[in-house]
């Protein structure tokens, strides 16, 4: 059973270490991984899932898996296809709950809806792409900031040790605050986290929202001017992104040995992944070029 108790000392930047089934609160400690935000949401979903929705991991990781390949392989030719099948689906969504409202025909009122909805979807198609672009690359951009400015940051805030520190004391928290402890969401977990760490530095809060406005600026500029690269770029990312998330779940459910050591060697997993990301990049290319060149030889 895990006991939560607090440390006496200084509470101004605190964290939660376990010793011998207690946790005590304790300011500096040496650095740790940055895995524990994926053993918090792992916590979370073991927590709060049902059991049908843990059991439809697999089945729901492989389909992303495909997703993922296909994105990566031919999302930059299928995307706009993919936003204007997306506008004309909301577009009878919208026009079935239309002719409902006014006692109209749902099946005409679903045609145009899909007609109006989807012609908006197609003619906007590069404003998407652009929203899409900002997302993507303000997204890439913070994640190698976090990575680098606050993930080193993590041990200092929740350490595992087999030791007391020395004259420690604890004390132990009621019922109630233990069993809160314990069921600690990754959001609460987030959260006391990053009150720690700004107050441990301010700057890296203020650099990162002036991080992620310029790089929503640049990927919307981008997805605007050009296009093709954009889709090229976010495609790519979001893919690999998919790929990589959902083989990590397959080799976390099937061979469990073989995830942790993977987790062990981050310098492996960036190499394989940044492999997949180029040669998306490379085969996307290609595609794309291929069809633009297609497309020139008809028309002329």
């Amino acid at each position: 059973m895990r006991i939560a108790a607090e440390y006496p000392g200084n509470l101004t930047e605190v964290r939660d270490v376990e010793f011998i089934g207690m946790v005590y609160r304790k300011a500096g400690c040496p650095m740790a991984e940055p895995t524990i935000w994926i053993e918090q949401l792992q916590q979370f979903i073991s927590q709060h899932a049902s059991a049908d929705a843990i059991r439809g991991t697999v089945p729901a990781a492989v389909m992303l898996l495909l997703v993922g390949i296909v994105m990566s392989v031919l999302g930059a030719k299928l995307a706009r296809f993919a936003v204007t099948t997306a506008f004309v689906v909301g577009g009878v969504a919208a026009g079935i709950r239309f002719g409902r409202e006014l006692d109209l025909p749902p099946i005409l009122c679903a045609a145009g809806g899909a007609l109006l909805v989807g012609m908006i979807g197609f003619q906007t198609f590069r404003l998407w792409v652009g929203l899409g672009s900002a997302l993507v690359l303000s997204s890439v951009v913070l994640g190698f900031y976090g990575y680098k400015n606050v993930a080193p940051h993590m041990s200092e805030f929740q350490q595992m040790t087999q030791s007391a520190p020395a004259g420690g004391t604890f004390t132990l928290l009621p019922a109630d605050k233990q069993s809160a402890y314990a069921d600690r969401t990754p959001k609460e977990f987030a959260e006391e986290f990053w009150t720690f760490l700004t107050r441990k530095d301010a700057n890296i809060a203020k650099n990162g929202k002036v991080l992620a406005a310029t790089a929503l600026l640049t990927g919307l500029c981008l997805g605007v001017l050009a296009m093709r690269w954009a889709l090229i770029l976010s495609t790519s990312v979001i893919g690999t992104a998919l790929v990589s998330a959902s083989i990590g779940t397959l080799m976390m459910k099937s061979v469990p040995d073989s995830y942790q050591s993977f987790q062990g060697n981050p310098k492996v997993m960036g190499i394989a992944i940044g492999g997949f990301l180029v040669t998306s990049l490379i085969l996307q290319t290609m595609l794309s070029r291929k069809a633009a060149a297609a497309k020139s030889n008809s028309s002329a």
